[in-house]
């Protein structure tokens, strides 16, 4: 087999490419958020936490006091689960249509957009459009009276 240089080098190219076609094919599918909750004391595995470590939101009594913590940049909602109270629920307070930030109205136990009026569950799903994704979820938990999610 007579191969030279160019020859080689397009054949390396070509199945380094080949390499790259399954990771990018799972990067560009749709993760589904977990259907059922797990204890606040433990951490919950959902698709929207790859790193793994937890960064600090805020305290167990702020959480009570306030009725949901929000992260210093506003990329983490945090409300106990209205189904037991000794459950967290952590989502991206985004609207998924428009990019505008959810606020939590606790009397309703939902988030509300304030451009659109789209409403989340606790848990994120949508309850009334426009919107038609739900909300990011992360992993949550509780130690020592301060709360943790994974996003």
């Amino acid at each position: 087999m007579n191969l030279n240089r160019r020859k080689l080098l397009s054949w390396v190219g070509l199945g380094w490419l080949a390499s790259l076609l399954p990771s990018s094919l799972v990067g560009c599918s749709e993760a589904t958020p977990p259907t059922a909750s797990t204890p606040a004391s433990t951490s919950t595995t959902v698709a929207a936490a790859p790193s793994g470590t937890f960064q600090l939101i805020g305290t167990v009594a702020q959480l009570s006091t306030d009725g949901s913590l929000m992260s210093s940049d506003k990329k983490i909602a945090v409300v106990r689960d209205p189904k037991d109270e000794t459950k967290l629920l952590a989502v991206n307070p985004t609207c998924p249509h428009k990019s505008c930030t959810v606020k939590w109205e606790k009397a309703n136990k939902e988030f509300v957009c304030p451009c659109h009026d789209a409403k989340f569950a606790p848990d994120g799903a949508v309850r009334q459009g426009p919107a038609d994704k739900p909300l990011q979820r992360y992993a949550s938990k509780i130690e020592n009276g301060e709360v943790f999610v994974s996003a």
